[in-house]
């Protein structure tokens, strides 16, 4: 257990320096004079359609692309890594694990642009991190976070939240080139958008990422090294002003390679080799008339791995991925109280290498209704039936609801159900248990939103989850771990969010969050979840240019759980960034700036990011 009086005299000092009492809340940017909190803008994750964030039951964070740019974000991992209780450890050996208020590790879904996209897994890691690390940040116009249960609207691995990346839209003909380099990586990146052409609008992007060499001390491999690229084409053509059509093809190509040692501290073993060949493409037609809102989206794609074994020198293993999904839904409006949505999906996973080959199926239908009671009630019930070719078929339901005492002050409320059947390559991969059985999940929480005035908002949310059969790995198996079924889990959090605007460009932000997540069955704490989270935050922007910005946040984690041990730290980070017009930008920035050094929670020291990009 680590707890020092310094490392708590440092988060103190840093506290008051960056803005006297701390008040706990969120980001907002400001010019000459103070503006109110964005709190009208429309959000479309939580319910598929175009809703306000403050008429949403569940709990909702959007991360914008100034956001991004103002935290000098290289990744998107890195983009995420202030979002209110969503932990993304790095992993040992490879990737990262991901989870939303204490989930597991493949409960939290990845969406692009509000569509599935292809993943493998791999042993420890989640499924969907592979996803996110994928992705290019420079192309994101935003992210949208629903915590909480979305098994009525998504499905499978969306038990714990989801997440959606939604990419920048063509809008007019420009050229962007960038550069970015940190103490892991360097990268290079280039969007064109051509504009609208008579019907056409088309946006392309490219990135050139070279991961530096790292080793953690106590793994007997480094992290995978080395060039990775990524390409996407995004093209928009509007057949007149109700129908349309939208074709995104993306690419990724990575030729990368680690080093094996025989132990953490031994010598040299051999070099290993990661290759990846990825590919996907999806075609979206979406329609409209007087009373209706529809949609039929099919996305394909295809991973070819190539991955020398941990093992064995001369053991390459060679994988290939295919994943089919197709969606379509109707918005109807049937008054100007009620608006019902309804759908159906199939998708389509598959898995083949030297040992496995197998494919499974999936389809699955869907209703939520939006109904306005009076001026102040929204009742949001949803229901989602889904059928799996091996393991039957689960009926998960949704209810929520937000109740507006006055236009500045909510209540909102929401029960939801989740199902996941294991995957592919938890049921034959590695460290594979083909007698998994499907996990279960019952969740609610309690919200209530207060706008005090055009400065200060806060938010106060409880919530509690079950989940039966959880899927994890059983570590005292070592080395051969194997997944396993834990029979009752459990996590119970409180959320707290206050936002203010200090006016003159200043605004401080921030959120405290308890989580206690169990495993029920062994009354222990799970693995990389803390007790206690404390983040606050300082934005300000000079307001009369808004050609500077100094975003600065300290994050402190009391009672974090990991490897059987509890700690707790805090870290002190900064970005400077600088805009001349709306053509270019530079930054630099300190993660950890005290270089915390924490290994079991992979906390590496002192990390440091510059970047700039010009637009013409």
């Amino acid at each position: 257990m680590m707890k020092s009086k310094k490392g708590l005299s440092e988060s103190l000092l840093m506290t008051l320096l960056i803005g006297g009492n701390v008040i706990w809340g969120g980001t907002a940017v400001h010019a000459e004079e103070p503006q109110k909190f964005v709190l009208d803008e429309y959000v479309v994750t939580a319910t598929k359609t175009e809703l306000l964030k403050k008429e949403v039951p569940q709990s909702v964070e959007v991360i914008t692309k100034e956001d991004i740019e103002n935290s000098g974000a290289t990744n998107v991992i890195d983009a995420l890594r202030t979002a209110t209780n969503i932990e993304i450890p790095e992993a040992a050996g490879v990737g990262h694990t991901l989870g939303i208020r204490g989930s597991g590790k493949n409960d939290v879904l990845v969406l692009l642009n509000g569509r599935r996209i292809p993943g493998e897994g791999y042993g420890q890691v989640s499924t969907n991190t592979y996803v996110l690390s994928r992705l290019n940040v420079n192309n994101i116009e935003r992210i949208e976070i629903l915590r909480g249960p979305a098994g009525a609207l998504y499905g499978s691995e969306a038990s714990a939240g989801v997440i959606n990346i939604i990419t920048k839209k063509p809008e007019e003909s420009s050229m962007t080139i960038g550069a970015a380099t940190n103490s892991r990586e360097m990268s290079n990146y280039y969007h064109f958008d051509s504009g609208k052409e008579g019907k056409v609008s088309a946006a392309f992007d490219a990135n050139f990422t070279k991961a530096r060499y790292f080793k953690w001390d106590d793994a007997n491999m480094s992290k995978y090294y080395g060039p990775r690229q990524n390409y996407s084409l995004d093209i928009d053509y509007e057949m007149d002003k109700n129908n349309s059509l939208n074709l995104y093809l993306d690419y990724e190509n990575t030729d990368q390679q680690f080093k094996k040692f025989t132990s953490a501290s031994g010598p040299f073993a051999y070099d290993g080799i990661y290759k990846v060949d990825r590919k996907s493409a999806s075609l979206t037609y979406n329609g409209k008339n007087t009373n209706s809102d529809y949609m039929v989206s099919a996305t394909y794609g295809e991973l070819k791995k190539d991955v020398t074994s941990a093992m064995v020198a001369s053991s390459v293993s060679r994988s290939e991925f295919k994943f089919w999904n197709v969606e379509a839904r109707d918005t109807i409006t049937l008054n100007d109280t009620n608006r019902l949505t309804f759908g159906g999906e199939f998708r389509q996973d598959g898995r083949k290498d030297s040992s496995i080959d197998e494919t499974s199926n999936q389809y699955s239908l869907f209703v939520h209704d939006e109904l306005k009671i009076g001026d102040k009630l929204l009742l949001i019930p949803a229901i989602r039936y889904d059928h799996h070719d091996s393991f039957g078929s689960e009926t998960s339901p949704n209810i929520g609801a937000t109740y507006a005492f006055t236009d500045s002050s909510r209540i909102k409320a929401n029960y939801g159900e989740g199902y996941r059947a294991p995957s592919i390559s938890e049921l034959y991969g590695t460290y594979s248990n083909a007698d998994l059985k499907p996990e279960k999940s019952k969740g609610y929480e309690l919200s209530y939103e207060q706008e005090f005035d055009d400065k200060t908002a806060a938010k106060l949310t409880y919530f509690k989850n079950k989940k039966t059969d959880a899927i994890a790995i059983d570590y005292s198996l070592a080395p051969a771990y194997q997944y396993m079924n834990i029979d009752k889990s459990s996590s119970e959090g409180v959320e707290f969010e206050i936002k203010h605007d200090l006016g003159n460009g200043f605004t401080i932000i921030g959120n405290y969050d308890y989580l206690d997540a169990m495993n029920d069955e062994t009354n222990t704490r799970l693995n990389y979840s803390a007790r206690n989270t404390y983040t606050a935050k300082m934005l300000w922007t000079e307001p009369v240019k808004q050609e500077w910005n100094i975003t600065a946040w300290n994050k402190w984690y009391s009672d974090y759980r990991a490897d059987g041990e509890n700690h707790s730290v805090n870290t002190f980070n900064f970005v400077v960034n600088k805009r001349w017009g709306e053509k270019y930008r530079a930054y630099a920035g300190i993660d950890n700036l005290f270089d915390k050094e924490i290994t079991s929670m992979r906390y590496s020291g002192r990390l440091w990011r510059v970047g700039a990009e010009m637009t013409f």
